[in-house]
This record gives C-alpha cells, structure tokens and sequence, in this order.
C-alpha cells in the first residue's frame, strides 16, 4: 500500500545530485529540523565497520545516525515528512520552508533512510525512504508509517528525552569513508553554521562505535561554537587555543622582536604572551576568554532600511575587527603567530579538512546561509583576516536575498551605484530592479565598514612599528642602524691590515662625518675593514643625492656609503634586513651593491681620467632608473605577507 505518491521512481535517482557542497551541509539539513523542532540536544552518532579488501582492512563509515530531543512527530507529520514539497512554510523563526530537507539531504548521501519519532501519545513510530525499494516499485511511494521502537545497536543510548531518531544507511555518496575525518569536519564546519543556537543553549556531541564498541561515550564531543567575529566569551573553538597562546606554550618572537623579546635586552611587550595573556584574565581556565575582537560601534547591530516601490526593506549588519593586541601581539606581522593562522583560517578557510570560509557571512534565522568575499576585499592582505562582517535578514527577504532549497548560497552580489542610477524603482518593479537595489545599499554598507576597520588596523600596526623602533634605537649596539651582513664580509676581497691608530683616526674621522650614527656601529665596520675582511668600509647613511650608493676616498681609504634615503633601500633592502627570517636576501643585494663598489674602485685605479666620469654617471643614471622602476610598479617587500608564509612553513614543519 502506497500512502504518498512520489514524482516517479527514477526522479529519485535523479534527485540525488541535487547540489549540497559537502556531506556536512547535507547533514546540516537534518539539523535544522531539530532546531526547528526546538531541540536543545543534537547527538550525531558515526557507526563505522571493518572494511576488508585484499589483506589490507580498514575501518569505514557504515551509518549516519541523528538524535534529538525536540518535540517530535505527530502520525500525520512523520507520514508527511519524505514527502517532497511538504514543508510547514517559512517564518522568522523557522530556518526550513521548501519541505524538501529531510529526504534531499538524505538521498544525496545514502540509498536509505529511516525515520523514527514520538508522537503526542509518545509511541515511536517509524517510516522509511529506500532508493532501490523505489526502483522495484510498480507505483511510486513508500509506506505509511508503522508503531516501532527504534533497532539501533545496543551501543547507542536512546535518553529518556529523545524523540526522533533518523538514520542514514547505505551511504554511497558520502564524501568520505574515513570517520574521524567527518567528525572533524562536523565539529568545525557544524559549530561554525550553528554558532548563535550553540552560543544560545543548544548542545550537539559527536561521538562513533563499531561492532566491537559497547561504549560509545568514551568517544564523545562537543561541537563548540566557532564565531568567526571572535566576540563569544563562553567557550569556543578559540577558547583553549588562546590559552596555549597566553600560557606560553606558543611564545612567539619574529623579526627584530628575536632581538628585543630575549636575552638582556628583552622586554616583555615584545613577546606573544605579554599580549594574548590579556585575554584570558578573570577567565576559566580553557572555559571562557575574552572577546579578541571589538564591535564596530557605528555598524555593529546596525538596522538598514531601504524603501523600494513603496515597500521597506531592512537588514542586520554586525561588524567587527581585531583588538589591538591581536593585531599586533608584540610582533609586527600579528598573522605569523599560531592565533594569526587561525584568522587565515578563518578568512581562507581549511584546506586540509575541505572547508571554505570568508570574511563576510549572511545568517537567516540564527544559521549562517552564505560566505564569500564578493570582491569586496583582497584575501591576500593580511589586514583583511582581522576584521569580520556579518549580514542578518529575516523571512521577508529570503526571495530578494535569492535563498537557496538547499540553504547553502544566496544570491547576493556586489553592485555599484552605476547599476541603479538609470533604473527606476516604481511600485511594480520587478523583483530584479528591486533585488539590484537592496544589493547595493548591503554593498554600500560593506564598503564603508571596511574602509574603516581596515584603517583603523592599518593605523594601530603603523604605532606599533614606530613604538618598535624607539626601543630597537635604545639597544646597545645600535641594531636600529643596518650593517653589512656576514655573509658578505666572507667573499669580499681583503685589505691589508691596520694599524691602532689608524683605526683610532679612521673612527673619529667617520663619528664626526656621520653623527646620527651610533660610535660602535662605526668601530665595528672599521674592524672589519681593518683586519682585512673588506676592501671598502660599508656604511649605511642617509644621502641627499640621487644615487643608491657611493664610493668615496678620504686619505686613501674608500667608503660605499649605501643610501638609506634611496627608494630601493626604503623598499627593498630595509624590509629585508629589518627580518630575520629575509636577511639572506638582503645578503645577496649586499654583495651586488659592494661588488659593483669594489669593481668601480679597481677602474678608478687603472684610469681615473678614462672612467671616473663615465662611472659617475653611470651610477646616477642606474640609481634614477632604479627609482623610476620601482615607483612606477609600485614594488615593494611585504615583509608582513613574507613572515606569515614562512611562519607557515615553520609551523607544517613543526
């Protein structure tokens, strides 16, 4: 006996690619409908089997299994519910309204899925969906449903509260066999969707067993919420990881602050911890931390409205950005630390587990819907990973905002002011003239806020480098004035030696020619010279001229004096040498630079009436086009960018 007709025993096949980005987001599916039941608790149960082929056995995903405690089914509902198009309709509230969740999501994973649920006289009744029983089929529809306990595996606890259980069975689609892999998945991708119901009360576990696992709580966990605008202050997906950050587990020096964070010099501000450590203080130890971003006072739960063919229209922008602390945690590049890579993470998303994320997210009804960066921003500048944006609308926009069946995607794109001006909005309007608009006030909006985060950061990252500098000037040893890096002291040609007081002249003569820099900065480069590890004494002055370096004599003695007032020293050649990870870049310019030096002393030698005038110009000409290249392309060594890759590649290392 058939109950429900369906639309034709190969639509279900059909059906089945019916565009879910992952196994997670069909799953989530069936979550909205416990929160739409008003379920507190959610358990994902992973039921897994050995899997033997050859000689080789594995261990893989054999049953999906959902358990709530919301409020049930009645026998008309549960006999309504693999039914296509027979949703309850939408409202602000509920997250589902096309009535195609349930056995969508199901069939996209598995061949089979069963159905259990209470009733209002709280007896189970069961009704199930099975593609090949459909197949087999004369007329197409599955049977009623029937009064039956759930047959789980003794495994799995059934709490007095629960009230609908719905397995997955038979999973041919899944998009992965290997079951920790999945829980992963859903702990992150799950916590991130679902972050206002789990920030709110709602609690969902994952757990796993297999035929040789009576037990399954020793396996449990909790899905945590993951806030991507880093506000929640109960425990979170950052929560344990800010803790290792301000206990010291992950104390981290980069750059110059290698220099100031340790040894005698060292001043605690220029260490992680000094900064993430405020962040968990009052806290619960790996239970709460402190919100590691601001809201945005001006944006944040901010109401937009626009009128459009006599009708309002209104959405919830929430905005946020980085505290300072974060920005910059007593490094220059905030993003090279292990907290930095998780705002990658979130800005990028995971590529080991698969999962996309972005800076801007819409939410509808307390469950995010859609991500991306609409080409609003680059996700190549380490700025934009700080800040986070949020877009809520309620039921009334859903058409407009283009929601999809599978609530995976809206579509909402960047418009300009161009795309409207011409275009009239009467009463009739039709919905595109009308979406158009709507599209670009959230645009409008958008852009603004992150105009004004960005520069607020951008500002903040620009006081701690100059705080940086005032300190790094103090250091004995002047390690705010660049000096030639060993490297090139190693292959350059050697001199003869000097004598005490030739070195004693030499000093005096060079402190009294350039007094800003520090008195052993200068002994050091005589040193070199005069124990004859260099052929010219390298110096690194401000110079007027237009030129990158010059050679100078002064009592026999020759001098490249490199400019630090040159624009290949301001873009090039100081972010290298102000990075210790980049420094052996800088050695090679160095070598360039002083081997050029060197050659135009030796031609000096031979003729100076020959080629001292022709290299005079040489080097002007050189220095000029140098300058007109590198502005006209606008190059220059983003050592923040730099340090993240290289960080990165320390912490896979790791």
């Amino acid at each position: 006996m058939s109950n429900n007709n369906l639309y034709g025993s190969n639509f279900i096949e059909q059906q089945r690619k019916s565009g879910y980005k992952s196994t997670i987001y069909a799953m989530a599916e069936i979550v909205d409908n416990s929160v739409d039941a008003g379920a507190t608790q959610v358990d994902i149960v992973i039921k897994i089997k050995s899997d033997r082929r050859g000689t080789r056995t594995s261990r893989v995903i054999d049953e999906i299994l959902f358990l709530d405690n919301g409020k049930g089914m009645t026998l008309d509902r549960i006999n309504g519910c693999l039914t296509f198009s027979s949703g309850e309709g939408r409202n602000d509230k509920r997250i589902g309204a096309f009535g195609v969740g349930l056995p969508n999501s199901s069939i996209s994973v598995g061949r089979r899925v069963d159905v259990f649920s209470k009733d209002e006289t709280d007896q189970w009744n069961h009704v199930f969906l099975d593609i090949d029983d459909q197949l087999s089929r004369s007329e197409p529809g599955y049977d009623p449903a029937v009064r039956k306990k759930p047959d789980l595996d003794s495994a799995v606890e059934i709490s007095s509260g629960c009230r609908t259980i719905v397995r997955w069975s038979n999973l041919d689609l899944i998009d992965t066999s290997n079951y920790s892999i999945l829980i992963r998945r859903i702990n992150k991708l799950m916590g991130r969707i679902y972050r206002y119901k789990l920030g709110g009360g709602m609690k969902m576990y994952t757990a796993f067993y297999d035929e040789s696992n009576a037990n399954i709580s020793e396996s449990k966990s909790e899905v945590l919420p993951y806030d991507p605008m880093f506000l929640m202050e109960k425990k979170n997906y950052i929560t344990e990881k800010i803790w290792a950050a301000a206990e010291g587990s992950d104390n981290e020096t980069h750059g110059n602050h290698e220099i100031l964070g340790v040894g005698l010099n060292a001043k605690e501000e220029f260490t992680s911890v000094f900064h993430y450590k405020k962040f968990v203080k009052g806290c619960k130890r790996n239970e709460t931390n402190l919100s590691l971003f601001r809201p945005h006072e001006e944006y944040h739960d901010q109401e937009y409205k626009i009128e459009v063919g006599g009708k309002e229209y209104k959405f919830l922008m929430k905005a946020s950005y980085a505290n300072r602390s974060i920005r910059n945690p007593g490094v220059r590049s905030g993003g090279a630390t292990k907290i930095g890579q998780e705002l990658r993470k979130k800005m990028l998303g995971d590529r080991t587990d698969r999962i996309r994320s972005a800076n801007i997210f819409f939410v509808r009804g307390g469950r995010e819907i859609d991500f991306g960066n609409y080409g609003l921003y680059s996700v190549t500048t380490e700025t934009n990973r700080f800040w986070t944006i949020e877009i809520h609308f309620d039921s009334d926009l859903d058409d407009l905002m283009g929601v999809s069946n599978v609530k995976q995607s809206v579509a909402f794109r960047a418009t300009t002011k161009d795309e409207i001006d011409n275009v009239s909005a009467h009463r009739d309007a039709p919905t595109s003239v009308i979406r158009d608009r709507l599209f670009h006030k959230i645009t409008h909006c958008i852009q603004n806020c992150i105009r004004e985060m960005n520069k607020q950061l951008k500002d903040w990252s620009k006081e701690w480098q100059q705080y940086e500098q005032s300190f790094l000037s103090e250091i004995e040893g002047g390690s705010a004035v660049p000096t030639i890096e060993p490297a090139v002291i190693q292959v350059l040609p050697k001199s003869a030696p000097w004598s005490e007081e030739k070195i004693k002249d030499t000093v005096k003569r060079l402190k009294e020619t350039f007094m800003d820099l520090p008195l052993d900065s200068i002994q050091r480069q005589v040193d070199l010279f005069s124990e004859g590890l260099t052929s010219t004494i390298v110096i690194y002055a401000p110079n007027q001229t237009n030129q990158l370096y010059e050679l100078t004599h002064k009592k026999g003695t020759p001098y490249t004096i490199i400019n630090t007032n040159h624009i290949y020293y301001e873009k090039i050649i100081h972010p290298l040498k102000s990075s210790v990870h980049l420094k052996q870049f800088a050695v090679c310019v160095e070598m360039l630079i002083s081997a050029m030096a060197v050659e135009q002393n030796n031609l000096r030698n031979v003729n100076e009436e020959k080629y001292g005038r022709a290299l005079d110009r040489y080097i002007r000409d050189l220095s000029s086009t140098l300058e007109e290249f590198i502005f006209d392309s606008h190059i220059s060594v983003n050592i923040d960018e730099w340090e993240e890759k290289l960080a990165i590649q320390d912490f896979s290392e790791s």
